[in-house]
């Protein structure tokens, strides 16, 4: 019930403060944009826009939220009721992957059409999500100015990109550690097969990622937010 609360709450913040009037703007770029790539490289261009898109809602939308709502005074008040880090972190994750989800298949349905494999297309994204949004909040708590966070987030986030060097075939070594590896391989199941073993890898890698960055997360936001008001008893 809390979840859905602060759910709701994450919703109406996001609507009232223009995040989907403005995603609507980009991805109405992005169309026109893949309108005028050549046939020959719109799989890849597709791909591409797709894996980066919920890495930099999930990472800059996350921060920004925070920060604004720290701003706003939002989390004295908040933490107050019996609402728990673990319910706000989920709440803030769904949100912004519903919206990563939306953007991801506006996408696809208008330049190549409905994905391969929808569900695991789908996870892909969601995952990848999930993954920058808890970063993002990872590291924009120890942060107070919009500056400081977008500099430090990219420097976390940076080598996270490494594994499109081998999608471009820059670079043929496999980063299986990271968990772009797997995402890469999710997106690209939206035009081609893949293998047992290649979702199985894809899903394990992500999902043990996302647990590892969610406890830092939880941490992180007990300490740097929760800490600040005297709210140090709450629930991972």
């Amino acid at each position: 019930m809390r979840f859905i609360t602060a759910f709701a709450f994450d919703i109406k913040f996001q609507w009232r403060h223009g995040f989907y009037f403005a995603y609507a703007f980009v991805c109405a770029c992005y169309w026109i944009l893949l309108n005028y790539i050549p046939e020959a490289y719109l799989h890849k261009s597709v791909i591409l826009l797709t894996f980066s898109d919920p890495s930099a809602l999930g990472l800059i939308l996350a921060g920004g939220i925070l920060l604004l709502e720290r701003d706003q005074g939002i989390h004295d008040p908040l933490f107050v009721t019996p609402m728990r880090t673990r319910d706000y972190l989920f709440a803030k994750v769904a949100s912004l992957s519903c919206l990563s989800l939306i953007a991801a298949w506006v996408i696809h349905l208008t330049s190549i059409g409905i994905p391969k494999s929808p569900v695991l297309f789908s996870v892909g994204v969601v995952l990848t999500s999930s993954l920058m949004t808890l970063l993002s909040i990872s590291v924009v708590v120890r942060y107070h100015t919009i500056n400081g966070f977008i500099m430090m987030s990219q420097v976390y986030a940076l080598p996270l990109a490494l594994p499109l060097l081998g999608f471009f075939d820059i670079w043929n070594t496999k980063l299986y550690l990271l968990p772009t590896e797997g995402t890469l391989l999710l997106l690209e199941s939206a035009i081609s097969d893949l293998t047992t073993v290649q979702i199985g890898y894809s899903l394990f890698i992500l999902l043990i990622w996302n647990y590892g960055i969610y406890v830092w997360a939880s941490y992180s936001y007990k300490k740097y937010v929760l800490g600040k008001i005297g709210e140090g008893r709450d629930g991972l």
